[in-house]
Order: C-alpha cells, then sequence, then structure tokens
C-alpha cells in the first residue's frame, strides 16, 4: 500500500470540497481581501449618502413638527389648568360668602368681578315677559329653561334664570303653582351672559323662538338691566321632585360643577409628543456600517451555536 502523507490528506480534502474534520481552512488571497473591503465601504458610503439625504428631506421635516407641535400645546394646556384653578378657587371662595342685597344698578364690570356671588333680590316676577329657552334636557328628559324679569321695589327689572321645567309643562296655565304674583326674595347667583356656540341656532324674538339665554336682546325686550341672575334651587330631592312635577322651575345648585378638563389635555398632548418624538428618533437614527453588522451578525450566531 503507498504511504499517504499530510500533502496527500490535504489535497485529498480540498478535492472533497472541505468537509473533512481535517480539511484546511480558506485563506482569501489579498486581492480578495482588498476588494471585498472596497465593496464594504461602498455600501457604508450608499447608505450614508441616503441617510443623509433622508435627515434633509420633506418627510423628516414633517415628522418634526409633530413633537413640537404636541409639547407647544402640552405646556399651552398646563398654563390653561395653572389658570383654571386659580379661577375655580376664586370662584368656590365666592359661592361660598355670604348673601349679599343685589344693588338696584349693577354695571358691567361689578357683574364680572362678582360673577358667582350669591345676592339676595326682591320684587315680583312679571310672568307675562316670561321667555322659555331650549329644548334644553334635563338627566335626559326634554325641557325648556324659564327665564322671568323680576320687577324691583323702585320699578327697575332683572332677567332671573329661574331654572329647568318639563316640556309638557310649556303651557303656564299647566303650572299656575309657577306662576304666583306675591312679592318672593329671590337667592341667586350673579352670572354673565352665557355665549352661543358655532351649533346654536339664531334666536327669534318675533316669534317667541329663544334657543340661548340672549341678554342684551331679552333686556331690551322686557325693558330690565342687562343683568342676569340664576335662581339656586335648595338642595333636597323631595323638594326637586315635587317642582319637577308641578312646574316649578329648577333652579341652579348651590354648588356649581365648572369644567376642568385641562389635565386630560396636557397629559394627552404630552404622551403624543414623547411617542412621535421616539418615532423621529428611530426613523432617523444613523445607519450601521457593514463592518459593524457583520459583527452583529456574529454575535448573534455565536448565542445560538
Amino acid at each position: 500500500m503507498l504511504a499517504r502523507g499530510k500533502p496527500f490528506q490535504a489535497a485529498l480534502c480540498r478535492f472533497a470540497g472541505g468537509h473533512s474534520r481535517h480539511a484546511a481552512k480558506w485563506q482569501p488571497t489579498v486581492f480578495q481581501r482588498r476588494s471585498y473591503a472596497q465593496r464594504l465601504d461602498e455600501d457604508d458610503s450608499v447608505l450614508e449618502t441616503e441617510w443623509k439625504r433622508q435627515l434633509m428631506s420633506w418627510k423628516t421635516l414633517g415628522l418634526f413638527t409633530i413633537p413640537v407641535i404636541a409639547f407647544g400645546l402640552g405646556t399651552w394646556q398646563a398654563q390653561r389648568l395653572k389658570w383654571k384653578m386659580e379661577l375655580l378657587d376664586d370662584v368656590n371662595d365666592r359661592m361660598h360668602r355670604p348673601p349679599i342685597p343685589l344693588p338696584l344698578r349693577v354695571s358691567a364690570s361689578e357683574i364680572a368681578r362678582n360673577e358667582f356671588r350669591r345676592v339676595l333680590v326682591h320684587g315680583v316676577f312679571d310672568h307675562a315677559a316670561e321667555v322659555l329657552v331650549g329644548p334644553r334636557a334635563m338627566e335626559g328628559e326634554p325641557g325648556f329653561i324659564v327665564v322671568t324679569p323680576l320687577v324691583r321695589e323702585d320699578g327697575s327689572r332683572v332677567l332671573v334664570n329661574r331654572g329647568w321645567i318639563r316640556r309638557e309643562l310649556k303651557d303656564p296655565k299647566s303650572r299656575p303653582e309657577s306662576q304666583l304674583d306675591e312679592p318672593v326674595t329671590v337667592v341667586a347667583f350673579v352670572r354673565r351672559a352665557p355665549r352661543d356656540n358655532a351649533f346654536t341656532p339664531t334666536s327669534d324674538p318675533q316669534s317667541s323662538e329663544w334657543f340661548s339665554i340672549d341678554v342684551p336682546r331679552m333686556a331690551a325686550r322686557a325693558n330690565a338691566q342687562e343683568v342676569l341672575l340664576d335662581a339656586i334651587h335648595p338642595e333636597s330631592a323631595t323638594s326637586v321632585l315635587h317642582d319637577a312635577r308641578y312646574g316649578i322651575p329648577i333652579g341652579t345648585p348651590l354648588q356649581v360643577d365648572i369644567r376642568n378638563n385641562h389635565l386630560q389635555y396636557m397629559i394627552t398632548w404630552y404622551g403624543l409628543g414623547v411617542f412621535t418624538s421616539a418615532m423621529l428618533i428611530y426613523s432617523l437614527r444613523k445607519p450601521l456600517t457593514a463592518a459593524a453588522r457583520i459583527r452583529r451578525m456574529r454575535d448573534r450566531a455565536g448565542r445560538f451555536l
């Protein structure tokens, strides 16, 4: 038998495709190593060029403006929240002060300064000049808001929002208990004229259709001062049921709930800003070089072998 040395075994392994455990490791030539490195450098230059082009694109500019706007709106809502909290503290302080007699003449500046302040006003309701505003729903039941001029001792008039009645009791004759001509003392909140929104229809005084409390037009129609008072209703479930049944208007509760959603808005806008910022950073991250990608692939392969 012919002697088979190490040169013969190496040649045999190369001929067999290097599948033997004695196969020698393949080593690229200098030319092959240089051309492979050049191809990697070319790939890296193309990736970097594309990345720089992406940084200067309109898409990137659009993605950048979203978190900027979101953080700006979140900051604005934070400022609004601070303002609303101070306003609520001020309103709460005014609401719990003892009621005071309403002056015979009240200016617009005094109304703005004393809004939600409790006042006492004495006089007789002019039911002939009563106005129904609506429709308005209360706990899902349709109805109307009753606004009636109150004639005071000196003959001056103020508008009183007496409260809500059911739709079935729209006709004053169906609710005689609410049409008393005796002098009354009303405890009420001083209110500014409410503002209409874009969806509120225009009122028609000629046909007695009022969709909102339009203080200037109502005051001109009733020859009254432009003063609006919200009558306070006793906080009693029994009295509410009784008044709703017999058509006595259900006025404003003593504790007025003023909406304050600025905290939710602030969290929403800041959350959107953080989310879109993370998306922007992820989409604009610099691509890995070829060498880094190869090292990552080797590391991942090493964990599974």
